[in-house]
């Protein structure tokens, strides 16, 4: 599809604002179904995810259309068998549709669309994909009629942000387990390259406090705080809250690992990291590994 419509650009743009802005997994999908609505119109919602080790499956919808219990059931059991998750476990990413995996006619002789789809009157689906390791997740997004070009890139263009911030939430879930444990002061954070404002702003970010909050503690404007974190996120090179605070805590950590040698500040520190990355480089021996 070449181009989309100017009001379907500026709703993306507000479903993109309106999915960044969930505080936690747990609000998650009620933020993403509510955001969704705004690209594509009469659809049911859900989060689902499917243990690859324990076959647990976990489901969430939209409510705004009643499911009985019994339907919910089946769903649990039947979710293993939906055609998108073989797909997913080669590795497709993004907006699956349906009708890329099966037939219409092969669909509607399965199981899954007799006891769930049917009865809930969707015909059609759409399933943005979840990293989370060692599980097959997703949005799906459902209806009776199949989803015209540009709801189909709208949703396309929009599902790799779903997995982004689902995965910086989880990240920051992590974040916020350590920080029960032990959250870094505004004076450690300093070590990260923040001025000691913008540290004292991180410090309380890390520890769940909202913006009003945080400029009640510190006595400073919203707009003031709001300010901090767009430099905290510019210098941590971050692009969400959760993302800023989890890579501070890597850098400290690095920092942490270093040798103390007398005399050696921060900014020495810094310099000895950029130095063993350089020559391991060069000596071809450096191992990367992936954080999720």
């Amino acid at each position: 599809m070449e181009s989309i419509s100017v009001r379907s650009v500026q709703a993306l743009v507000r479903s993109l604002e309106h999915i960044h802005s969930a505080e936690s997994l747990r609000q998650f999908p009620s933020v993403v179904f509510s955001a969704l609505s705004e690209l594509v119109e009469g659809c049911l919602f859900s989060l689902d995810t499917f243990n690859l080790k324990t076959g647990e499956v976990i489901s969430a919808t939209s409510d705004h259309v009643p499911i009985p219990a019994e339907i919910k059931k089946r769903v649990v059991e039947l979710i293993p068998t939906h055609p998108v998750i073989p797909i997913a476990r080669s590795g497709a990413t993004g907006a699956i549709r349906l009708s890329d995996c099966v037939s219409q006619r092969q669909f509607e002789q399965s199981a899954l669309y007799l006891d769930v789809f049917a009865p809930l009157g969707i015909r059609h689906q759409t399933v943005a994909t979840l990293d989370i390791p060692g599980h097959i997740a997703g949005v799906t997004v459902n209806r009776d009629k199949d989803f015209t070009d540009e709801e189909a890139f709208l949703l396309g263009l929009i599902a790799p942000h779903l997995a982004l911030a689902h995965r910086n939430l989880q990240r920051l879930e992590t974040l916020r387990t350590a920080a029960d444990q032990v959250v870094p002061g505004p004076h450690d954070l300093e070590r990260v390259g923040l001025t000691p404002r913008e540290a004292e702003v991180l410090h309380w970010v890390i520890k769940g406090k909202q913006d009003g909050v945080i400029a009640s503690i510190l006595k400073i404007s919203v707009r003031t705080v709001h300010q901090h974190i767009a430099r905290i996120l510019r210098k941590l090179q971050s692009e969400t809250r959760g993302s800023a605070g989890y890579e501070a805590m890597v850098k400290l950590k690095g920092l942490e690992n270093l040798p103390r040698a007398a005399g050696y500040s921060d900014d020495d520190l810094s310099v000895l990291r950029h130095d063993q990355h350089r020559k391991t480089s060069q000596s071809g021996s450096i191992q990367f590994s992936a954080a999720h």
